[in-house]
């Protein structure tokens, strides 16, 4: 678990640099666990949040902190079916700043990635069923493989979301709930002190996704992230799941499981 944090905080360091090269040329798995229910911030004490009696709805009503976010983060309800924009901002240098927006739309485990990354370049992919299709601009050539670490999160250029659950909790410096522009998150903030970054994370009470986060070295921020124009579900996923031949991926793997 620790070869795999540092390798997937690594990647997302590895992007910073050459993003910017391009810009300038647990618990036992076996044990059921109860639900977890959100404590609400803003509820009086006596107040049970949601007003639900954790008694009879089978919830533990959960403070957010360093020891516990983990858990309550695991437990939120993600949504699988959506579409939404996140622009990543990287900083350099003296001033330096690239930045690389990508429109987003995700279905039953698919994910259809545009962005337009700041050399200039168009960048489509589309990852499912542990494949990646990959190909620039005008789609003349498609690069087709295994998936590996490549999930819809680091394609969107975003730390996966898994990186909160996979941090020692020694590493947890701050945990609360918190809102970001205008929706009630999950903050979770973490030092690694080999690596000598700081990350900022904020995960969306509503959504479970990841809607904000923040990577700083030596007190300056170095990649920032954040999400907005989620729509959830997404209507037509069939038409987003298309290869530039006309291959209607999503379509062909729904008739494979009907077959």
């Amino acid at each position: 678990m620790e070869d795999r944090k540092r390798t997937l905080f690594a990647v997302i360091i590895a992007c910073v640099v050459v993003l910017a090269v391009l810009y300038s040329f647990g618990l036992n798995l076996f044990a059921s666990r109860p639900q977890l229910e959100l404590a609400d911030p803003n509820a009086t004490a006596g107040q049970n949040h949601g007003g639900k009696d954790p008694g009879n709805q089978g919830g533990i009503p959960v403070e957010i902190t360093t020891n516990t976010v983990q858990r309550v983060v695991a437990d939120l309800a993600r949504y699988t079916s959506y579409s939404r924009t996140v622009t990543v901002t990287y900083y350099w240098g003296e001033g330096g700043v690239g930045s690389a927006s990508a429109q987003v739309w995700a279905n039953d485990g698919w994910v259809r990635t545009d962005a337009g990354l700041p050399s200039g370049t168009a960048e489509h992919s589309i990852v499912g069923e542990n494949q990646l299709w990959l190909w620039y601009d005008d789609g003349t050539r498609v690069y087709h493989g295994s998936a590996r670490e490549m999930t819809e999160d680091l394609m969107q250029r975003i730390p996966t979301y898994e990186d909160v659950l996979a941090l020692d909790v020694s590493d947890i410096t701050a945990a609360d709930y918190m809102d970001y522009d205008g929706q009630p998150c999950i903050y979770v903030e973490a030092r690694q002190s080999d690596l000598g970054y700081l990350y900022r994370f904020w995960i969306s009470v509503d959504s479970g996704l990841l809607i904000a986060s923040e990577t700083v070295s030596e007190g300056k921020v170095v990649y920032s992230m954040t999400s907005r124009e989620l729509v959830s579900p997404l209507a037509n996923a069939e038409e987003y799941f298309v290869l530039p031949d006309g291959t209607n991926l999503f379509n062909l793997h729904r008739a494979q499981e009907g077959a």
